[in-house]
């Protein structure tokens, strides 16, 4: 696991079953880079693995990390720290439609963005099939912090982005659960001042599998980095 690639595809799995399959297919036929996916997995009895070892067989790009803590934070802190390559992309295990923007994610980090955003609520971007309230409190927050603050970008809640290693060395990671991971990451890019944009990406809630989504604990962690970023407007508006 020394060796260095381009980029590392970080997908948290729990019982997902049939669903990871079409996933995995799908960048393994697209991705046009050296990279690997980082299957990050809470425990060894999860149907998934015994699916994803079944249909891919030894394939070198497909690699199991063990969590070191349930939850769909701590998979991804478990990817960080088993992750090598010079950026990092965050993929949902059932995301069956944003492969072919994978691509352009890495074209735009080699570009000399560190911090590549797919946002639903830019042009071209789309948000469907979400629950009213997780929805609802979504749009608000995000309308919230790009309108009243100087955070750049249209999307705060989305977790599906990329970080350049950079960033993953640089800060201390303090999300320790929920979702709010990629939101406190493009947070302390934003307090320092790193390039971020947006690109137009469309989100259709899963239909299958097991959805983690819990509505306290989108509120509770979330609010943490929405004062965060209000601090950053106030206090080091000048320093961008």
């Amino acid at each position: 696991m020394n060796e260095k690639k381009q980029l590392d595809i970080l997908i948290p799995v729990f019982n997902e079953k049939e669903t990871i399959v079409k996933t995995l297919k799908n960048i393994l036929s697209t991705v046009k880079c050296d990279f690997r996916i980082l299957i990050c997995y809470d425990y060894e009895e999860d149907p998934t693995l015994k699916i994803i070892k079944k249909i891919f067989s030894n394939n070198p790009k497909i690699v199991f990390i063990k969590n070191f803590s349930s939850g769909f934070n701590n998979a991804l802190v478990s990817g960080f720290k088993n992750s090598t390559a010079e950026a990092v992309l965050f993929y949902m295990a059932d995301d069956h439609i944003n492969h072919d923007i994978i691509n352009l994610c890495y074209e735009k980090y080699k570009e000399g963005y560190q911090i590549v955003c797919p946002s639903r609520f830019i042009k071209g971007g789309e948000m469907i099939g979400n629950p009213f309230f997780k929805a609802l409190l979504t749009r608000l927050a995000s309308f919230f912090l790009y309108n009243f603050t100087s955070f750049p970008i249209k999307d705060a809640t989305n977790s599906f982005r990329l970080f350049t290693r950079e960033l993953i060395d640089k800060v201390e990671i303090e999300s320790n659960k929920g979702f709010t991971l990629s939101l406190e990451l493009t947070a302390k890019a934003h307090r320092f001042n790193y390039k971020i944009i947006e690109i137009p990406t469309t989100w259709i809630e899963r239909g299958k599998g097991q959805s983690r989504f819990r509505l306290i604990s989108f509120i509770l962690p979330y609010a943490k980095w929405l004062f965060y970023i209000i601090k950053t407007s106030i206090f080091y508006r000048n320093e961008k």
